[in-house]
């Protein structure tokens, strides 16, 4: 009787190669205003905006830019001023194994921003930015489950878990809000900067929708309308919800959710007084949501005959099982002391923290998240007068506790600050609490070599020759499984004939006895 093959698809999103990469922009930004002259840069900040990533020709075509905002001041009167400069890249990374119908997930860090004042009208900007690339491709394998007829034959079969991708989609959103001064705070002259960041709260998931509930968080500084004009800053938090498309979803799935958001637009408005006190903001989110299902099928992994030869193809595959997602909150405490620059601090403008994942591992049912904090500070010195930044990094490490996870998982981290405190604790040093918000994903990635198809071989007439019985050393790492298929026998014969208690527990030097049929011409 002929083997009949029972066949299934499984439709997975392989991660075909991870790798990082680091690339290096060096420019000069022309900081010339009228009569106006370069003085004293006080401050760089820089933010990675990729705008798209393409796979062409086995490499990976990254285009976007680097957004630089550089707080200065001019030789004239000491006017301080910002320049928002964005820094255009263009880059090609070979990577073995791609190809053209794959995509890219990238992340990115800046490493290290520095500048150089080269003369009254130009700074050069020198940054590293660090890349962690994933390449998937969304793949329908025709997988073999089961083979019937035939005579022989031997099956082994294995329970997959993994990420079925059942939609992705992206939708973006207008967050608009108008906020005053409080009472405290002197009218506005001039904004200097508008910084926004965008965070998810809530993710819920109904029929054919995803429902994303977050927050922007808006950070204000300007210059004072006032005898001294100086430099204040206000904050703002503005909630915001919005759904996302996705065809034949419901409650039961799993999603995956990553914000993206530029500048905001922003405009003064002047209250019932006619003083300008009011700012409007406008902000862009969009929303980038994946559904997924986890499903779970036996599929053949090998199958042979104690009476045939069967020819199999194979088809080698990286399959994610999703074991688990975890978010947690950690307070991270630490201190800037300004006594190396001999300076006292006599007023902080602005403090930004920039968390950054520096190592991951799983040990014994824990997974392990080690980073730094960059903490940045612009405050005015009593001792000079001037406007100073100095910064600090602050490491620290924090456990997630999970039952069925080991070392050889994958961790997928994603960090925010939602939450700034400080305080001055002296004259010299000023405290900060910084709450990081830590997103774990944690994935198991599995390579399976999964059998698509298998044909019987007429011209069997070799197979089950040999001697009448083989004593067979088992070797390391042999299985009970292979030895049979290798003598044409099966499992359970070999079981029977060594009275084996643990078949899945062979120890190396053990002595198999296989007792095979001889053919004998009459």
């Amino acid at each position: 009787m002929a083997i009949e093959l029972v066949k299934d698809l499984i439709k997975i999103d392989q991660t075909i190669a991870k790798d990082k990469k680091d690339i290096y922009i060096t420019e000069n930004v022309d900081f010339s205003q009228g009569e106006d002259k370069l003085f004293k840069v006080l401050n760089v900040e820089g933010k990675v905006v990729l705008d798209s990533s393409t796979i062409y020709k086995g490499k990976l075509k990254l285009k976007g830019y680097l957004n630089t905002k550089t707080l200065y001041m001019t030789g004239e009167e000491g006017r301080i001023a910002y320049k928002n400069y964005n820094i255009d890249f263009n880059e090609e990374i070979s990577i073995e194994g791609i190809e053209d119908d794959m995509k890219a997930q990238v992340s990115s860090n800046i490493e290290n921003l520095d500048y150089t004042i080269i003369d009254e009208e130009k700074v050069e900007i020198k940054t590293v930015i660090s890349l962690d690339i994933k390449i998937m491709k969304n793949t329908v394998i025709n997988v073999l489950k089961d083979i019937s007829g035939g005579s022989g034959i031997q099956v082994l079969k294995e329970n997959v878990k993994y990420n079925e991708v059942i939609g992705e989609n992206s939708s973006s959103t207008i967050v608009k809000d108008g906020f005053e001064l409080t009472e405290e705070l002197a009218d506005i002259l001039e904004v200097l900067n508008v910084d926004i960041k965008a965070y998810e709260k809530e993710i819920k998931i109904v029929d054919g929708k995803v429902i994303v509930a977050g927050e922007v968080k808006s950070s204000v500084m300007y210059i004072e309308d006032s005898e001294e004009n100086k430099i204040s800053s206000i904050t703002n938090s503005t909630p915001f919800t919005h759904f996302v498309d996705i065809d034949n979803i419901n409650k039961d799935m799993g999603c995956n959710i990553k914000l993206n958001y530029s500048d905001a637009n922003y405009e003064i408005q002047r209250d019932i007084n006619g003083r300008n006190r009011i700012i409007d903001l406008e902000s862009l989110i969009e929303i980038d949501a994946k559904v997924y299902q986890i499903k779970e099928k036996e599929i053949a992994i090998d199958t042979y005959s104690t009476n045939s030869e069967i020819e199999l193809s194979r088809e080698n595959v990286k399959i994610t099982e999703n074991i688990g997602s975890v978010s947690k909150f950690e307070m991270v405490k630490d201190s800037i002391d300004v006594s190396y620059d001999d300076e006292i601090i006599k007023e902080i403008y602005k403090i930004n923290v920039l968390p950054i994942v520096t190592d991951t591992r799983i040990i014994e049912n824990k997974a392990i998240i080690e980073g730094i904090l960059n903490a940045n500070m612009l405050y005015l010195g009593e001792e000079s007068g001037e406007i100073k930044n100095t910064q600090n990094d602050f490491p620290f490490k924090t456990y997630i506790d999970m039952d069925d996870i080991s070392e050889d998982m994958d961790l997928e981290i994603d960090m925010n600050i939602e939450g700034l405190n400080y305080k001055k604790t002296s004259s010299r040093e000023v405290e900060i609490s910084s709450d990081v918000r830590i997103d774990t994903l944690i994935n198991r990635i599995k390579n399976i070599d999964i059998v698509t198809n298998a044909l019987e071989i007429e011209d069997s007439s070799e197979v089950g020759r040999g001697h009448s019985i083989v004593i067979y050393i088992v070797k390391e790492n042999d299985t009970l499984w292979d030895i049979a298929k290798r003598y044409h026998t099966t499992t359970e014969e070999l079981i029977r004939v060594n009275d084996i208690i643990a078949p899945e527990n062979l120890m190396p030097g053990e002595k198999i006895f296989i007792i095979k049929t001889v053919d004998v011409a009459i």
